[in-house]
């Protein structure tokens, strides 16, 4: 098995949680290197709650052995805000981590589809390769993602686009039936998908909003204690900073973490003595009444959603991308003062799927995969390399002539040394010049050989990131043939945090 560098994918606090986790372990309650089974409960209302939601997106049976199983076997829980045809690579890796380290922890593999989010930008598309990166998106309406209707129309134009992006495969008609038909919400399309992909592995979807009442403890709670959340958040932001880490969240003092939805709008809350809601006041009696009689009001920001979350299923951990992993150093505190156990927090995997086409690039030109990262520099490079030991011989010769002038030009005058060094570094400028010039010259020549680099760089760094964080996993699914196995296959033997290079064959 391959699999990159650390350093080539991570930086800063999560690099060094998965590299040097004793350095930072004072931000955690627990070390996810030591993770183990414990005995955990779940409230009969959860239980009947996720149990009516997946059988209304149409779960697969193993699902519904695995929700039965919450009885008995701790939950291993990841999440995602919900994203068109499930995003990004990274969001199912993100499940496939669930569903392993479930395995390895007899605990049951649960997706927190986030659906209160709203910002409709950051999901209303997939990329995908054809024969340049190519976008498709829909127009959506700005609001909670779970309030939001997507129509048959724009379920068939993204499955046409696909069509017209990917190669006619035996089972690609197979593959985009997963799609689930309209209309129904943009969050619940989400979790049909992923519920499809992950049907084999019994995957359990559930989304916050079907939990309003269950979350009401910690809503009372977060509006009892209005600041203390955010005041602990941005202490231990203090300290990462002092450590020279750089924080994930920062709040300002007055911030509640929670929003109040008005007419499908999320609005934040702010709290100096009483409760600042868009331009209305409230005291915490009030704000404790319409918690009682509109629980569906009340929706979590990026720090309550975990305690929600966590009180909820009492989970043992939680899968988190590098991001989380940070936001969730600033949470320690938080989890502390209301009460509720913080989970292991275990690095998710990542993979990099690396096709023939691309392997045929790196042999052809003797390159590295982390060398496509960018192409321009690359090809230039390449350029140079064919004509570096022309250049080298010729320039060598050319400094030494001009070195001896300088020697001469001092033995007849010491002070003519300063200006026989400046005309030496003028000619070694001017021969890098020229070098550049023929170098980018031969560049434009081979023009070939930079199509296929730029092209094979597309596809493992598309828009200079890694493939996880851009490309969508239907135009892999619809090449070969399963997929998800494969990748469960060769991300089962990978450690919390590695980054495999996943080799799909024909």
């Amino acid at each position: 098995m391959s699999s990159l560098n650390p350093e080539q994918y991570l930086k800063g606090f999560p690099l060094v949680y998965c590299t040097d986790f004793p350095q930072i372990s004072q931000y955690f309650n627990k070390d996810y290197r030591k993770i183990e089974f414990e005995q955990r409960k779940i409230s009969d209302t959860v239980l009947t709650s996720i149990e009516e939601y997946n059988r209304r997106i149409g779960a697969s049976s193993l699902a519904f052995e695995n929700i039965e199983k919450l009885k008995e076997y701790p939950v291993i829980i990841t999440g995602q805000q919900p994203c068109l045809l499930t995003g990004p690579l990274y969001v199912v890796y993100k499940a496939l981590t669930a569903v392993i380290l479930a395995e390895k922890v007899k605990g049951v593999p649960v997706f927190w589809n986030a659906s209160e989010d709203d910002d409709i930008q950051e999901v209303n598309h997939i990329w995908v390769m054809n024969t340049s990166l190519e976008r498709i998106a829909v127009n959506l309406e700005a609001k909670p993602f779970f309030k939001i209707v997507i129509s048959n129309e724009d379920i068939h134009y993204v499955v046409n686009s696909i069509k017209k992006a990917t190669p006619p495969t035996e089972f690609r008609d197979r593959v985009l039936d997963v799609i689930p038909h309209g209309p129904l919400t943009f969050s619940e399309m989400f979790s049909c998908i992923l519920s499809q992909l992950f049907s084999s592995y019994g995957l359990i979807m559930v989304e916050p909003h079907i939990f309003a009442e269950a979350a009401l403890p910690v809503y009372e709670a977060l509006i009892r204690n209005p600041t203390q959340a955010v005041a602990r958040v941005n202490a231990a932001g203090d300290s990462l900073e002092e450590k020279g880490f750089k924080r994930q969240l920062y709040k300002t003092e007055d911030s509640c973490s929670f929003y109040i939805n008005v007419n499908d709008e999320r609005h934040t809350v702010s709290y100096d003595g009483k409760f600042q809601v868009n331009n209305d006041t409230f005291t915490e009696k009030e704000l404790l009444d319409m918690l009682d009689e509109h629980p569906e009001s009340f929706t979590s920001t990026v720090v309550s959603r975990p305690l929600i979350q966590d009180f909820l299923f009492s989970t043992l951990a939680y899968c988190a991308g590098p991001g989380e992993i940070s936001y969730f150093a600033q949470m320690k505190d938080v989890y502390t003062f209301f009460e509720i156990p913080e989970p292991y927090i275990v690095p998710r995997f990542g993979a990099t799927i690396l096709e023939k086409k691309v392997q045929k690039i790196l042999d052809k030109y003797r390159i590295l995969l982390t060398d496509l990262y960018d192409p321009d520099q690359l090809t230039k490079n390449m350029a140079r390399k064919d004509i570096q030991e022309f250049f080298d011989k010729r320039k060598g010769d050319i400094l030494t002539n001009v070195q001896e002038l300088v020697d001469y030009m001092t033995s007849v005058d010491g002070n003519l040394k300063k200006t026989g060094d400046a005309t030496k570094t003028r000619v070694f400028k001017a021969l890098e010049s020229l070098e550049e010039k023929t170098s980018s010259t031969l560049k434009k020549q081979n023009t070939i050989m930079e199509e296929q680099i730029v092209k094979a760089s597309h596809n493992i760094y598309p828009n200079r990131m890694l493939q996880e964080r851009v490309l969508n996993v239907f135009q892999y699914l619809i090449r070969y043939n399963n997929l998800i196995t494969a990748l469960y296959t060769e991300l089962g033997n990978a450690q919390p945090g590695e980054h495999v290079l996943v080799y799909p064959g024909d």
